[in-house]
Formats: structure tokens, C-alpha cells, sequence
């Protein structure tokens, strides 16, 4: 009965450090112009969040302040994107006359462009002070990832992943993904110095895209193809999924906001924010909770 007793709640302690859900509110944040085809929400600081909406003109970046949409396109293109942002400074990139990509920071007045070294195209998608991170592509046309300090550029590659990229930013974390030599992709934590995989319990394919302290936002690919919105605190996995959608991908963290968009059953992507309180046990989690509290001994009243 004893040995019984443990195993059960040694797999009551294991599901309940892999699957759980969290009490969410959500809202749908789509820009505000009528000839908007979808929007996308990519990060968030405060009451200022950042991404980009299609219209049939082009795809423009915009800041939301949490009442006013502002476009914000890089001068003369017609792409720009924006993915990432930290009090007044937002990175992404635009596109070029000659169809190249480029990477940009823009302050709220100028715009800066910033290219990796030698690069054919250049991705900006998350920043932390004076720290902005993403990938770039090189001559080979392999997708690696970057650091760059306000000065200098780093490569930083995970160990033998035929891509990365990096995503998102806090102090010295960085989080983001890599392919395999078959094809996965994979979350990951930089911490400066070791490079650690994080992947969704039996995802085929893992990607993490914001942080903020120890918690990280992403999504995963289930066995159906479906993507599903993920946070992870560092050791619990939590899927937060917008209702009735066909596919969640979470992008950025604030404190308890959430953002990134959904996929709509008639194939539409649209933003969003959603704020997540305490989360709480699965329901397969509490079952086994009570099955290992009834196989618990009980002591004989004398």
C-alpha cells in the first residue's frame, strides 16, 4: 500500500511540474483601421505594447498605448515591423528598395538602422536597455543569433543547431529557439555563459519568445500541427490557449500581461493581451491528488 501511495504521488508531483493552466483574462487588440487584414502583437513594456498590422497598402509597425493606435513606418518603405520594446525604444526591421531586410531601432523621433556586419539581412526582436538581441542572415544563408551592446555585435549560436534565433531579453537571459539537424525546432535559455534546452513536454516543436524575471512565453507545436501559447516559470509549464482560436502563439511578458496573437476559425490573425492570475492545478493533476490521498494509510482510532 505504502509503495503504492509513493507512486502515485511522485506522478501527482511530476504532472503537476509539467501541466497546469492559469485563471486568464483575454482581449482581442486589433488596430483600429477598417482595412486592417490582421494584426500582430509582438511585445509589450507597461501600458505600451508593439507589433504590426497588413492592410492592403503593406505591412505597417504600430505602438498601442492602451487607448491609441499609432503606425509607425520606417520613411518610404512599405514593411516595417516592430517586435520588440523597452520604455521609448522599439526595434524590429523593414524591408529596403532592393528587398532586404534591415534591422531598426527607432526612439520615438529617429530612426536608426542597424545592420549585422557582412550580413545579407538583419532581424531586431528583443531589448533590454542598450542590449538588443535577434539573428541575422549570413552569406550561406544560415540564420544565426545575435547580441548587440549599443557597440558591438556578438554571433551567439546554440551548440550544433543548424539556426538560431533569439527573441527575448531580460539582464543577462536571453531566450529564443534553434533547429536540429532534423528539422525541430527547440526553446532555449542563454544566461550569458550555458545554453539550456526548454521544451514543452512531448512537443514537436518548441519556441520561446519573451521574458521577464524567470518567466518565459512562447508556443508549441502538438503532434496535430496545432500551436498553443506556453508560459514557463522555470520549472511549471502552463498552456494558455485564446478561446475557440485554431492556434495561440504568446510573444512577450510583463508582469502578469501576456501578448501575441491568434488564428480565428476562418483563418484571421488577430492581437492580443491577455492577463493571467495565480495558476492552478490540471484536472488530471487533481485526480491523482486524490487517488494518492485515499491510498494513504490511515491510523486506527484506539
Amino acid at each position: 500500500m505504502r509503495s503504492i501511495t509513493a507512486i502515485t504521488l511522485f506522478l501527482f508531483t511530476v504532472l503537476g511540474a509539467t501541466a497546469s493552466h492559469a485563471t486568464s483574462t483575454w482581449t482581442t487588440l486589433d488596430h483600429s483601421s477598417a482595412t486592417v487584414t490582421a494584426t500582430y502583437l509582438r511585445g509589450i513594456d507597461g501600458t505600451n505594447i508593439v507589433g504590426w498590422y497588413k492592410d492592403s497598402s503593406g505591412t505597417h509597425a504600430t505602438l498601442y498605448d492602451g487607448s491609441t493606435w499609432a503606425t509607425l513606418d520606417y520613411p518610404s518603405e512599405t514593411y516595417t515591423t516592430f517586435s520588440g520594446i523597452d520604455g521609448s525604444n522599439m526595434v524590429g526591421s523593414y524591408t529596403d528598395s532592393s528587398g532586404n531586410r534591415r534591422g531598426t531601432l527607432y526612439d520615438g523621433s529617429t530612426w536608426t538602422t542597424l545592420d549585422y556586419p557582412g550580413a545579407t539581412g538583419t532581424w531586431l526582436r528583443g531589448i533590454d536597455g542598450t542590449n538588443i538581441v535577434g539573428f541575422y542572415e549570413d552569406s550561406s544563408g544560415n540564420r544565426r543569433g545575435h547580441l548587440y551592446d549599443g557597440s558591438n555585435w556578438t554571433t551567439l549560436d546554440y551548440p550544433t543547431a543548424t539556426r538560431t534565433a533569439l527573441r527575448g531579453i531580460d539582464g543577462t537571459n536571453i531566450v529564443g529557439w534553434y533547429e536540429d539537424s532534423s528539422g525541430n525546432r527547440h526553446g532555449t535559455l542563454y544566461d550569458g555563459s550555458n545554453w539550456t534546452t526548454l521544451d514543452y513536454p512531448g512537443a514537436t516543436h518548441t519556441v520561446l519568445r519573451g521574458i521577464d524575471g524567470t518567466n518565459m512565453v512562447g508556443s508549441y507545436t502538438d503532434s496535430g500541427g496545432t500551436a498553443h501559447g506556453v508560459l514557463y516559470d522555470g520549472s511549471n509549464w502552463t498552456t494558455l490557449d485564446y478561446p475557440s482560436a485554431t492556434g495561440t502563439r504568446l510573444t512577450s511578458i510583463d508582469g502578469n500581461n501576456l501578448v501575441g496573437w491568434y488564428t480565428d476559425s476562418g483563418g484571421t490573425d488577430h492581437g492580443f493581451m491577455v492577463t493571467v492570475t495565480s495558476p492552478v492545478p490540471e484536472p488530471s493533476t487533481l485526480i491523482l491528488a486524490l487517488i494518492g490521498l485515499a491510498l494513504v494509510p490511515r491510523r486506527r482510532r484506539r
